[in-house]
């Protein structure tokens, strides 16, 4: 798939996309613990699934994809080991020493992360629409966390490393960016899943894994689809979102995922919807209208 001259509404509809997926991880993440699955175990299997699956794609698509040149590794450093991996053990470790809502909350201050670099990086102009778009986002995502509700757990260093979760997560979107000014979306994303996948490695004790796979029949092809549906097709489509978009727009458009997310816990583990979830989900897709009835300009291309 080759996005360098993806326009901006079909470049907007890929993060949207990407974002439906991505708010399918809770269910199948739910599942998978309840068959035994650790935590280590699930986000290597997400990223090896993935990883395979584009191999094959690559593969028989265009080998040339695989090349990179040496200098650009930071790139991938910054997208698999950084917005991947460290993001997934920040955001663990935040669920452990918080409620699970206070950590979901602080993941989603990455937008305000997204716009503060790509004003330095891209010279992203800072628009009162974008300003109002992420301060409504992030209220939002408060609220549709039920971080307002009584009885929250706060601990600092669950705090601290919710805010790095929010950071390493918003990165993806700018060590992507600089990714797609360079390379093919099938490239950017492959070596994100390599890195990820053997920065993984050493902690998913494998000793472990068989007796899960054979505790039931539909363990193994719920691990054959988490990967593509959670990982593989969301970060395909939000890195060819990052060639047309300006990366802090795309930022708050991904934030349609926990309204996804909330709806499919009502849906699948029926879970209650209150008066804060619903104004929340309202807030986060007023500020999807905002940005999109004010786009701004294409920023600037990155130096190859």
């Amino acid at each position: 798939m080759n996005t360098k001259k993806t326009g901006t509404a079909l470049s907007a509809t890929l993060v949207l996309l990407s974002a439906l997926l991505w708010g399918t991880l809770g269910v199948f993440v739910t599942f998978l613990r309840q068959a035994g699955f650790s935590t280590m175990q699930i986000v290597f299997l997400r990223a090896a699934v993935s990883v395979v699956f584009l191999a094959v794609i690559i593969l028989v698509r265009d080998r040339s994809k695989f090349r990179i040149r040496l200098r650009d590794g930071w790139i991938f450093i910054g997208t698999g080991l950084i917005s991947f991996t460290l993001f997934t053990v920040c955001n663990q470790i935040s669920m452990r020493l918080c409620s699970l809502s206070i950590a979901a909350a602080l993941l989603y201050t990455s937008p305000a992360f997204i716009l503060i670099f790509s004003a330095i990086l891209f010279r992203e102009r800072l628009t009162a629409a974008k300003l109002i778009s992420i301060a409504v986002t992030v209220f939002g995502c408060f609220l549709v966390s039920g971080l307002l509700t009584p009885g929250a757990v706060i601990s600092t260093p669950g705090v601290l490393a919710g805010i790095a979760s929010g950071l390493c997560y918003g990165l993806y979107s700018i060590f992507g960016r600089f990714g797609v000014e360079k390379y093919d979306t099938l490239t950017v994303t492959f070596y994100t899943f390599l890195l990820a996948t053997a920065a993984s490695l050493p902690f998913a004790d494998f000793a472990s894994m068989p007796a899960v796979f054979s505790s039931a029949d539909w363990v193994l092809p719920l691990v054959c689809t988490f990967g593509p549906i959670t990982c593989l097709l969301p970060y395909l489509f939000y890195t060819a979102g990052l060639a047309g978009l300006e990366p802090s727009m795309a930022g708050i458009l991904a934030t349609l995922e926990p309204v996804v997310s909330a709806l499919l816990s009502v849906i699948v583990f029926h879970e209650a919807m209150n008066w804060q979830k619903v104004l929340g989900m309202v807030c986060i897709l007023g500020s999807v209208v905002i940005v999109n009835l004010h786009p701004a300009k294409k920023s600037p291309k990155t130096e190859s």
